[in-house]
């Protein structure tokens, strides 16, 4: 297949090119004027009747083959109901197979370009709204009791918005339902963001029930410390991998720094080795949703400063509208809690890249935002516009009366 080609009604804008660990090829396509993005699988292959190889051979390879197709289109239908073209969550739209091979299609992504070690110069409010958005689409799969299993930053994107930055949650190609996680020859992902007990199943000292949705919640924990700091927590190398070293009894602590002391908190016991222990997506969603970002951020002008009012329904700018599943507004709260650091009461820098905080007392409303009456009225007492005026005329007159 070549660029220009049509496959299954999709236009192939770019010839397939491998990507990852060589198990697969990516291109992007068009199809009724929308750009998507479609991966091919280098295995498995369906044998046809012409194939070569045995009647035997080639039943096991349909075997192997519907397993795949069953597996794709399981995990394609349980997440369904709550994806959408434009979410955060980049599920599969499409999945067929052409002559041997087998295809899937996503929405196409624009990523920002952005590395771990970047994010971790960005400032504590774009880093809260990376982390709130990338939770926001886990607690989608955990809410269906899905396992990512290969969480790791590449497959966390992170986009450029009109408010910052947001994340794009892709590649459920080794998830599974909680309860069936694949044979352990079978497991595919990146040991650096492996959970303790994943090791464990590989290495067989554990069974499958051990694999639910904490184990995404340790590799998580790994992806916010890269956002947060630039690196994993630091531990003996020897050890090579972080799960490793927890599995031989190191604690994961984040260095000593500007970050908040409730995230530093949280992300620590994200680490543990003990999945019972650490806590739940929900958990973790709702505790970054409960903090404040440090600062305020550029783009707009100030709020003038008025007397509060009371007795008028709120002002509403925007139309508000119901999120599709999967999309988090990319927006930042106000002041944080606490910090690790002897300068924690101190605002952090200004980032341009992110909104101006909600005023206390805002609700978001999916992508509309109510704001407080009280921040853009005047006063009860304020004078009526052109009164001052006129009572000024009133004094020149009388002036001018008497000099006559």
């Amino acid at each position: 297949m070549k660029a220009g080609d049509m496959l299954h009604g999709y236009r192939l804008l770019e010839d397939f090119r491998v990507v990852g660990a060589g198990l697969s090829e990516w291109s992007f396509a068009e199809r009724e004027g929308r750009v998507y993005f479609i991966k091919r699988f280098l295995a498995p292959t369906y044998p046809d009747d012409s194939a070569p190889g045995s009647a035997k051979t080639k039943a096991r390879k349909r075997t192997r083959c519907a397993a795949f197709e069953a597996h794709h289109r399981g995990i394609q239908a349980a997440m369904a109901p709550l994806t959408s073209y434009g979410g955060n969550l980049i599920a599969t739209l499409d999945f067929f197979r052409e002559g041997a091979k087998y295809y899937k299609v996503t929405e196409k992504v624009d990523v920002a370009g952005l590395e771990p070690g970047d994010l971790a110069s960005l400032g504590f409010p774009t880093q809260l709204v990376l982390l709130k958005t990338v939770a926001h689409s886990l607690k989608i799969l955990h809410d269906l009791h899905i396992v990512h299993s290969d969480l790791k930053p590449s497959n966390v994107m992170i986009k450029r918005t009109e408010l910052g930055y947001t994340t794009k949650l892709i590649d459920f190609d080794s998830s599974y339902i909680v309860g069936s996680p694949p044979p352990p020859e079978e497991i595919v992902g990146t040991m650096n963001y492996y959970s303790p007990e994943l090791i464990s199943y590989i290495q067989g000292s554990a069974p499958a029930t051990v694999l639910a949705e904490a184990s995404d919640i340790f590799a998580l924990g790994l992806i916010y410390a890269e956002y947060l700091t630039g690196a994993f927590p630091a531990f003996d190398p020897t050890y090579h991998e972080a799960a490793i070293a927890v599995l031989n009894g190191a604690e994961l602590r984040l260095p000593p720094g500007d970050i908040p002391a409730p995230v530093a908190a949280l992300v620590e016991r994200m680490l543990v080795g003990d999945p019972a222990a650490r806590p739940n997506i929900g958990e973790v969603h709702a505790t970054l949703m409960g903090l404040r970002s440090a600062t305020p951020t550029l783009g707009r002008a100030p709020r003038p400063t008025r007397a509060p009012s009371t007795g008028r329904p709120p002002l509403r700018l925007g139309t508000p509208r119901t999120p599709s599943a999967g999309a988090e507004p990319a927006i930042a709260a106000s002041p944080a809690m606490g910090s690790r650091s002897a300068s924690a009461s101190a605002a952090a820098p200004s980032d341009p890249a992110m909104p101006r905080p909600a005023p206390r007392g805002s609700a978001l409303r999916g992508k509309g935002l109510r704001l407080a009456a009280d921040a853009v009225r005047p006063a009860p007492d304020a004078s009526p516009p052109g009164r001052g005026r006129a009572l000024i005329g009133k004094l020149i007159g009388k002036l001018e009366k008497r000099r006559r």
